[in-house]
This record gives C-alpha cells, sequence and structure tokens, in this order.
C-alpha cells in the first residue's frame, strides 16, 4: 500500500522535458541561495503564525479570570476558529502551492486566475457555512462537546465567530498566497497588526468595560479578520497575480485541482478537528469539566501556539519546494527538505525543553489561580506536548509532498496518523488508565505517525538522487 501511494508521481525524465519546455517565471525562488531563502520565508512565516498564536495566549490571560463554566463554554465555541484555519488552510495552502508550480514553469496569466478563482469561491463557501452555522448554532456546540450548563456560553462566544467566518478564512488564504506572492514579511506584518489590535480592543473590553466573554469574542473576531486588508495588495501593488473581476465565473476544474491540492494539509486539520470534538467529550465523561477547562488551555493557547508555528514552517517552506519543482531544479528541492528538517528538529526540540521546563509560570497565566486547573494544566502540558516535534516533522515532510501536488503521499501520512493510531488510542488507552490515557494518546500516535513520514521522505530522496544521475 505504501509503495503504491510512494510511487504515484511523474517519471524523473518526464519532469525535466518539461521543466526545460517551459520558460519559468523570473523569481528569487529559483536563483538564491536556499538556506537564506528558507530563512527568510519560513521564519516570517513563523513569526506570523506565532503572532497569531500570541494573541490566543493574550486572550487566555484575559479569559483566565472568568468562571469555569465560562471556560468551557469558550473552549467549545474556540472550535470555530479550528474550522477558520482548516478552510483557510485548504484552499490558501492548496491555492499556494498550485500557483508556485505554474509560476515555475513560467503560466503567469494561468496563476493569476487561479488566484482569482481562489479568492471569489472562498468567500462564497464561507458565507454558506457562516449562514449554517447561524441557523444551527445550539445543535452544533452540542456535537462539539459543550454540556448543559456549557451550552448558553459556547453558542454566546461563538455566534461572532459565526458571523466573521468569511473574513476570517479569507485572512488566511490571503495571508498565505502574500507570502507565494515574495513578500513574506508583509504577511507577517499584517498578522502582528492584528495581535496588536486584539490586545488593546481586549483590555478595553475585558479589563475596562468588563464585558467579559464577548469582549473575547469580539477581540478575536475583529483582529483575525484584519489581514484580509491585504486584498488591497492584491488590487493595487505590484503583483502579476491581481485578482479580477471576470474571476468570480468559477471554473470548477481550478477549484478541483487547488481543493485536492490542499487537501493534505486540510485532512490532517479536518482530522484534528474531530479529534477535538471526541476528545471534549471523552474529557467530558472520563473527567468532567475541570479537564475540560485544561484542555481549553492546551488546545485554545499553547499546544496551539505550537501548531501555529509548526504551520508556519510548513507554509514558509512550500513556495520554495514549488517553485523550484516546477522549474525542474531538483537539488535546490532535496536541500530545501532538508534544512527544513534539521530547522524544524531543532526548534521544536528547544521550544517544548523550554515549555516543560517552564509548565508552571506558564499554566498559572491561564489557571486564575484555581489550584486544580494549575495542577491539572501543569502535568497535561507536560504529556500533551513532550512529542510534538514529531508532529512538526510529519506537517513537514506531509507539506513537501502537498508542494508538488503530490497529494496521495501527503493525505496518507495525515490521514493514516490520525484514523489508525489518535483515534484508536483515545477510545483504547482510557479503558487500561482512565482519563490519564486520554491524555496518554495524542503523544503516543505522534510516534507511529512520524515513522510512516519518514519511510515517504526516505522514498523521496532515492527518488530525487535517481532524477539527478539520470
Amino acid at each position: 500500500m505504501l509503495m503504491e501511494i510512494a510511487d504515484n508521481r511523474p517519471s524523473p525524465k518526464t519532469e525535466q522535458v518539461e521543466a526545460m519546455n517551459k520558460p519559468a517565471y523570473d523569481s528569487m525562488l529559483g536563483t538564491k541561495s536556499i538556506p537564506l531563502l528558507y530563512l527568510r520565508f519560513a521564519l516570517a512565516g513563523i513569526m506570523a503564525n506565532a503572532i497569531l498564536g500570541v494573541v490566543a495566549v493574550v486572550d487566555g490571560y484575559f479569559v483566565s479570570g472568568f468562571r469555569e463554566l465560562e471556560v468551557e463554554g469558550i473552549g467549545i465555541g474556540f472550535t470555530i476558529m479550528v474550522i477558520t484555519r482548516m478552510l483557510g488552510v485548504l484552499f490558501g495552502v492548496g491555492a499556494g502551492a498550485v500557483i508556485s508550480l505554474r509560476l515555475g514553469k513560467g503560466k503567469i496569466e494561468e496563476a493569476r486566475g487561479i488566484m482569482g478563482q481562489t479568492l471569489w469561491f472562498t468567500l462564497f463557501f464561507s458565507i454558506l457555512l457562516a449562514v449554517l452555522g447561524l441557523v444551527f448554532e445550539n445543535q452544533i456546540m452540542i456535537l462539539f462537546g459543550a454540556s448543559d450548563e456549557a451550552l448558553p456560553y459556547a453558542v454566546q462566544y461563538s455566534r461572532l465567530l459565526w458571523i466573521s467566518l468569511p473574513l476570517t478564512i479569507l485572512a488566511v488564504v490571503l495571508s498565505i498566497l502574500t507570502n507565494i506572492d515574495e513578500k513574506p514579511v508583509l504577511s507577517m506584518s499584517s498578522w502582528l497588526v492584528a495581535a496588536v489590535v486584539a490586545g488593546i480592543i481586549e483590555w478595553i473590553m475585558v479589563a475596562k468595560y468588563d464585558m467579559g466573554m464577548m469582549g473575547s469574542s469580539w477581540a478575536n473576531t475583529i483582529s483575525q479578520s484584519i489581514p484580509v486588508l491585504l486584498i488591497f495588495y492584491f488590487w493595487f501593488g505590484k503583483t502579476k497575480l491581481k485578482p479580477k473581476i471576470k474571476d468570480m465565473i468559477i471554473n470548477l476544474k481550478t477549484i478541483g485541482e487547488v481543493t485536492w491540492t490542499g487537501f493534505a494539509p486540510f485532512s490532517s486539520q479536518f482530522m484534528m478537528f474531530f479529534a477535538i470534538i471526541f476528545f471534549n467529550n471523552l474529557l467530558q465523561s472520563y473527567g468532567g469539566g475541570l479537564h475540560v477547562a485544561a484542555f481549553t488551555i492546551q488546545n485554545g493557547y499553547i499546544t496551539n501556539l505550537l501548531a501555529l508555528v509548526a504551520l508556519g514552517g510548513m507554509t514558509g517552506l512550500q513556495p520554495i519546494i514549488s517553485y523550484n519543482y516546477g522549474a525542474g531544479n531538483f537539488d535546490r528541492v532535496k536541500q530545501a527538505i532538508k534544512i527544513g528538517l534539521i530547522f524544524t528538529v531543532a526548534f521544536f526540540v528547544i521550544v517544548t525543553a523550554i515549555l516543560i521546563i517552564f509548565a508552571d509560570p506558564i499554566v498559572s497565566f491561564f489557571s486564575s489561580g484555581n489550584p486544580e486547573l494549575q495542577q491539572l494544566g501543569i502535568w497535561t502540558t507536560i504529556v500533551f506536548n513532550s512529542l510534538f516535534t514529531l508532529n512538526a516533522v510529519s506537517l513537514l515532510i506531509s507539506g513537501y509532498f502537498e508542494s508538488q501536488e503530490r497529494n496521495w503521499s501527503a493525505t496518507f501520512i495525515n490521514v493514516s496518523k490520525m484514523l489508525l493510531f489518535t483515534f484508536p488510542f483515545m477510545f483504547i488507552f482510557p479503558k487500561y488508565w482512565g482519563v490519564d490515557g486520554l491524555w496518554y494518546s495524542t503523544p503516543a500516535s505522534e510516534i507511529p505517525g512520524v515513522l510512516v513520514a519518514i519511510y515517504f521522505i526516505r522514498k523521496e530522496f532515492k527518488h530525487l538522487k535517481e532524477t539527478k544521475l539520470a
């Protein structure tokens, strides 16, 4: 099964002939030093997403003063932000890979058309989803794991997030596409502005005017919509990817290519989305509201920040891989993924070590002096994040294959971990270790998950070596 999926790609000679027959779009991605390119794009992507995570951390500081039921409700309602990221990655990363490959082959007008159609389709689809979310908000929050007591709080918190869904999804898509257009600093700056605005709004509404949960909801809604203003760069800036009104006539084949290319990272987010739902429900069953509140600290703030940083590193690597693969520069492709893997391992080993060492003061930032939540939060922070480095490696390897539109390989890496390991462990472990086993299930699944990813990337290194010799 693995062999069949890994070999689903064009032959090296076919790729080389295609690359030689098509003029490449003049770009720094094909000429500048790979290490310098990676530092510029990956660090900008990491910073942009880290800033987004810091927004959540600032929110967590203010939320920590709320009652336990409110924190539980916010944790359930925050799942809407997972939907935002999930669909933003689907359309943004998918379009980014397709556009970069077209640019590498010199198909500039085709790349521009894909950009425009993606933006229009994202807008139409997200508006429809927002309407459905508002109509069925009670049923959706119950599905997400809200208890009867926490349901009113979850609905109240999530309502503004549903209303702003089209803007927040487009914001994610535009920030990714700005990176693809070789403006990573501009993308990062948009999220920096969002972070500053979030902190100001939260302080005014929660601390000064005591608006409670709605102050937090307003801060998240406004701040995470701000990068949608990047559309003005594409309308008026110096870019060859300017969207046009004619792109409202959507070619379903084009959107199909974009969504299928983005399906691998989407599948990872989608599986995580359902894992959160199951995790919340199982925590209610085995441990009660205190464990749900502890998971809110992880899912909404700590692990969320790590995941955003990992995603930023992956999206920063994507344009380098996609462009050079499209242009037939396979030596640069191999160099880029090697540097990405080395940096990812080193970075997250250091970060998770710091997180474990300073778990006590970090959790106290969110527990608001609740001794039970503080004690549980320290333990869950250490257990839940101890093997996050493996998760980051799997994500990077999956993103590598997705950048080349080799979607079966990328999707298998993401989905196999969740379906074959995470979900079974979530239901098996608690039968032996109770609620503690539930917390063990996610880090335990990272071990076989990364082994699958390593298998694929070893096959890929062999393929690139054969390509060089051909």
